[in-house]
């Protein structure tokens, strides 16, 4: 430790500004002559001297005297040793009490003589604690020597006056023995800091610039230790997966960095101890005491003395009659240390005993995966027994059992069978952990096989098949299989039959999706399966609002919701497939409470159930949801889980499907020129094959190209995707419209444009959707602005806001205000313009856009820059627009709300928010307030 120190924030600090907080009240109470004592105690690793090495910094800032030391394991036998380096820091005590560091350094005093030591000691502190004070730093007491504990136990129970600062650290399971009663003794007021592991949030100060799935796993494989997190930064993300699952210890999975790290307090142990800590590490996590005992294989009483021993040494720690080590990696490290033949032969012993007493099956598995050789068909069958109970819980690990159990299976022929049954279940393991290609390949091996069970290989491979991208594929084989077996159970054709429609769904073949789920319904209903049902009706009521009719897909949506939460998780983790479309479909139909508490629900399972193959579909709805609410931030942290995901099982389609929602965060938080490079990659090639997602990525690529101002490449890009958007039917027709719209307006193609923007409108009213409605209204302001319609556009802007409100889309309402801002400006009403444009920039900052925020930030200063020295006076008829003073007149007049809506081709609510804004401007607040100031204008 030393006065420069590290500084006191960064990575090695991160999480501790409570602890530091209270280091700093600690010296404030020093600097006003209050002694003090600092307890610093935590596991190995976890900050202490950090924490020591800070305050020291911290003690040489408020000019005080610093004497530090520090124990360490080798020089426990060396009387005063920790004492003795700390008053090598002050140069005064060796030039004023000499005798003071003679008497540190000469061992084998007699019991008067370290008494008068220690009472010279004291004085020479209390000579040194002048303001603004003197800090005695001691690290690692855990390690000290008895004459060091001694003489600390003396200075706190007899403590010197003046400015004194006692601080200490040890590890919280090695606690010198006499060291809390003095602590307890001591006059001076003593502050305790408990260093427990840091949180999740701040492992990015630890390992910044990572991912947060690699965030995640590291968190959780360095149980927040700092130290830990340090040694497993750079390796790689597969090693610390195994790391983090207690099931999967392995020899090879320790890296050599960290394994020598933790090697240090393991190679400490005597021969007895280091076994039983072995054999403990082999047993499990927690280690039951008889199973520790017979992995040992040594008497039960050196055995017991060992353990004991082990949990005085803070490496293990005893519940009850199991016994877990202090962390999971010092655990791995132990395991292996071990040599290899002797972790076979132990798990061996391991299994054998718990099969004599009727042991778990996943722990007897665990074990037999390790000791288990060819030929041993006892291994095999425990093996697959547990991977059948486990593949739903922890695919991950029932695929890494299957394996082993086929390299033990015999190969002959009446093992042929129970291979491909094994197989086929380590497919399915696979693809739900999230290997597709290798699940890929093997269901094609098991299809080859003659002994394989065809219809259940055939719906995981077109599964499989589709999370790739390959749809083609995966319809051919499902078509193939319905036609080839005629003789399947009902329960087995509506699998197919709904995996078919959902195939036929994406390519946006809706009338094939139609005939084939609504056959699933049927089967699902005839054999009582909730799932096929619910999944068929989902994908019916998709279809249907793909073709624009979403009154059909609202009533099927009723019965699907009621299913799907009358369905248990454990009969939903089968069907889990089924809750990405319902989101969708919630989604589009402006349920977002429900679809949030569905896609909430399908992760909890995946993530509970291992079911990852699911996940970023889930994620991707879960993004596009908040997106649509205005959770900006919220929406990118799901998107890029998927991406991770995505990149990790290898499934190019969802890694499609998440770039293109991506678009969103980079156009509305970085701008036209950071989402072009994605934009153009995506329209390149690297869509999704699904057209349905490809649709979804073109519509708004066409929308970053107008951000972008070049009209040219919108038109364009909307021309080469569907032609003529006036010829389109169905849930996308109007949007497309509205996009070609806005373009032929920033071209100056008016009447094209105008009639684009109808057709918007048209498509948009027979779908009664609010958020598809703001839409068409939000093309149609835009294009009537261009058009310089300023007051017709302004009302349309309007309009477009009121209903995205009602969607519940809040940043679209802002671009709404923002676009009715904008002509209000060029019709010369730039105080309302003002108003609509801080309604813009509130809209845009409580969603995170911020992008649009700079851009509208911009616009006000422009603003401001174009107001006139004379305003319109508040309070007087000049001040309205022309389209408020036009409604004033009508009210005036008597005309109702609706009456001046017909009159002016308004809607009621655009008439109530216009009269609300005459209401202010005049300062009235009534209709006849209103009348009276128009007459006293005219008069």
């Amino acid at each position: 430790m030393s006065d420069s120190g590290p500084p006191l924030s960064g990575a090695w600090l991160a999480g501790r500004s409570a602890e530091l907080a209270e280091l700093d009240g600690v010296l404030r109470r020093l600097g006003s002559g209050d002694p003090q004592v600092v307890e610093i105690y935590g596991e190995p690793g976890i900050g202490k001297t950090r924490l020591l090495d800070a305050l020291s910094v911290m003690i040489g800032q408020k000019g005080a005297t610093l004497a530090a030391g520090r124990a360490t394991e080798y020089e426990n036998g060396v009387p005063f040793a920790v004492f003795s380096e700390a008053f090598d820091a002050i140069p005064a005590v060796l030039e004023t009490v000499p005798e003071v560091v003679d008497g540190i350094r000469s061992p084998g005093r007699s019991g008067l003589e370290r008494h008068n030591l220690y009472r010279a000691v004291r004085r020479m502190l209390a000579g040194l604690a002048e303001s603004p004070g003197l800090a005695l730093v001691l690290d690692d007491l855990h390690w000290a020597d008895e004459a060091s504990l001694e003489l600390v136990e003396h200075l706190l129970r007899d403590r010197p006056p003046g400015f004194l600062l006692i601080a200490l650290a040890y590890r919280t399971d090695q606690v010198p023995a006499a060291l809390p009663a003095a602590l307890a003794r001591t006059r001076a007021e003593v502050t305790r800091l408990a260093l427990g592991p840091l949180r999740l949030a701040d492992v990015h100060h630890v390992v910044p610039g990572l991912p947060a799935r690699r965030r995640r796993l590291l968190f959780q494989a360095s149980g927040g230790n700092p130290l830990y997190l340090k040694a497993l930064e750079k390796v790689d993300e597969n090693t610390v997966a195994a790391l983090t699952d207690p099931a999967r210890i392995s020899a090879d999975d320790m890296p050599h960095r960290l394994q020598a790290l933790l090697a240090t307090e393991l190679h400490s142990l005597d021969p007895t101890q280091l076994l039983v800590a072995q054999a403990t590490a082999v047993a499990g996590d927690p280690a039951d005491l008889d199973l520790v005992v017979q992995v040992a294989a040594c008497a039960e009483d050196h055995v017991y003395r060992a353990l004991d021993e082990l949990v005085q040494l803070g490496v293990i720690h005893a519940a009850g009659s199991r016994f877990s080590f202090r962390h999971p990696l010092l655990r791995a490290a132990a395991y292996q240390m071990a040599g290899p033949v002797w972790r076979i032969k132990s798990h061996q012993r391991a299994e054998e005993f718990l099969r004599s007493r009727g042991g778990p099956l996943t722990l007897r598995a665990h074990h037999a995966a390790h000791a288990a050789r060819y030929g041993d068909s006892t291994a095999a069958s425990t093996l697959a027994q547990a991977a059948v109970a486990s593949i739903d819980s922890a695919p991950g690990t029932a695929a890494e059992w299957l394996r082993v159990a086929l390299n033990a299976l015999p190969d002959n022929e009446e093992s042929a069978g129970r291979r491909v049954e094994l197989l086929l279940l380590l497919a399915r393991a696979l693809g739900r952990s999230g290997r597709l290609e290798n699940s890929r390949e093997i269901l094609h091996q098991v299809l080859d096989l003659p002994q394989a069970p065809r219809t259940l290989a055939v719906r995981y491979c077109a599964v499989t098949e589709r999370l790739l991208g390959r749809l083609p594929e995966s319809r051919a084989l499902l078509e193939a299989e319905l036609g080839r077996s005629p003789t399947m159970a009902d329960a087995e054709v509506a699998a197919l039959l709904v995996e078919l429609a959902g195939s036929a769904i994406l390519v946006q073949d809706n009338e094939t999706c139609v005939s084939n789920a609504s056959q699933a319904v049927t089967l699902g209903v005839k054999v009582g399966d909730r799932g096929h049902e619910s999944a068929g009706r989902t994908l019916c009521a998709l279809a249907a609002l793909s073709s624009g009719d979403a009154q059909t897909a609202r009533e099927e949506l009723e019965t699907v919701v009621r299913l799907v939460d009358s369905v248990s998780d454990t009969e939903l983790r089968e069907h889990l497939h089924l809750i990405p479309p319902l989101g969708w479909l919630e989604l589009q139909l402006e349920q977002y409470d429900n679809v949030a508490r569905h896609v909430r629900r399908g992760l909890d399972i995946a993530h509970g159930s291992g079911h990852s193959h699911a996940l970023p579909y889930l994620y991707i709805v879960d993004s596009a949801v908040k997106y649509r609410t205005g959770l900006i931030d919220q929406a990118t942290q799901a998107n890029e889980e998927a991406r991770e995901l995505s990149t990790l099982m290898g499934s190019t389609e969802t890694l499609a499907m998440a770039r293109t929602l991506e678009l969103r965060s980079l156009l509305w938080q970085r701008g036209p020129e950071a989402a072009l490079p994605l934009a153009d990659l995506l329209a390149g090639g690297e869509r999704p094959k699904s057209t349905w997602w490809a649709e979804v990525g073109d519509m708004f690529i066409a929308t970053i190209h107008l951000f972008a101002g070049q009209p040219e490449n919108a038109g364009a890009h909307v021309m080469s995707c569907v032609g003529d958007p006036r010829e389109l039917a169905g849930l996308t027709a109007a949007r497309w419209c509205g996009i070609l719209a806005v373009a032929k307006g920033q071209l100056g193609q008016f009447d094209d444009a105008l009639d684009l923007a109808e057709h918007a409108l048209n498509h948009a009213s027979t779908l009664g959707l609010s958020f598809q409605d703001g839409l068409a209204q939000l093309a149609y302001a835009r294009v009537l602005g261009r058009c310089g319609q300023l007051t017709t556009s302004v009302d349309r802007a309007y309009a477009a806001a009121q209903s995205f409100a009602a969607a519940r889309a809040p940043m679209y309402r802002a671009l709404a205000h923002e676009v009715a801002a904008h002509n209000l400006a060029a019709a010369g009403d730039l105080q309302q313009a003002r108003a609509d444009l801080g309604l813009a920039k509130s809209g845009y900052s409580a969603c995170g856009a911020t992008w649009l925020f700079a851009q509208a930030r911009t616009s006000e200063i422009r603003f401001g820059a174009r107001a006139q020295r004379t305003r319109r006076p508040v309070g007087t008829v000049g001040a309205l627009s022309g389209r408020e003073l036009e409604v004033a007149q009508l009210v005036a007049a008597g005309l109702t709300n609706r009456e001046i809506a017909t009159r002016l081709y308004l809607s009621p609510k655009t008439v109530e928010a216009h009269l609300a804004r005459v209401f202010t401007k005049l300062g009235v607040k009534s209709r006849v307030g209103v009348a009276q100031q128009l007459a006293g204008r005219s008069g």
